[in-house]
């Protein structure tokens, strides 16, 4: 269990955990989640304070603060009573070990677009925006 606070343009780094389901409460603020299914489908929501947002193991997701002007705080509570290590898969972290010819490969595009993207990069989970523009809301829908 841990209490999260994210700053104005604060995002939380695409993850997904293995080993455990996560529930997410919102004390205060508003949070854009998004949450990748096993099938591809890409869901973006708005959730306010006094929401609960479920995340089922192994499921890629990521959440940012939506507000312009007040934190984010969000009472994350996973369904083990240990903390299991490496349960916190990152997408940076995960990134940084895919050799440039794979993800090439994997996007189809030719090794030279990926040469800038920074390697060895550490791991951090709370990620501040360059920007602290946000989305409108109205935008965000399920994305097949």
């Amino acid at each position: 269990m841990a209490i999260l606070t994210l700053k104005v343009g604060g995002i939380r780094q695409p993850h997904w955990h293995p080993f455990a389901w996560e529930l997410n409460y919102v004390i205060s603020g508003k949070a854009e989640w998004s949450i990748v299914g096993t099938n591809g489908q890409h869901d973006s929501f708005i959730a306010n304070v006094g929401d609960l947002v479920f995340i089922p193991r192994g499921i890629f997701h990521y959440f940012a603060n939506a507000d312009s002007q007040e934190e984010l705080k969000v009472l994350i509570i996973f369904n083990s009573s240990q903390v299991v290590e490496d349960d916190d898969i990152g997408i940076v972290p995960s990134l940084n070990e895919i050799p440039i010819d794979i993800l090439a490969a994997s996007f189809g595009m030719p090794k030279d677009y990926f040469k800038d993207i920074p390697r060895n990069v550490t791991s951090t989970p709370i990620i501040l925006r360059k920007d602290t523009k946000h989305r409108n809301p109205s935008l965000l829908r399920r994305q097949p």
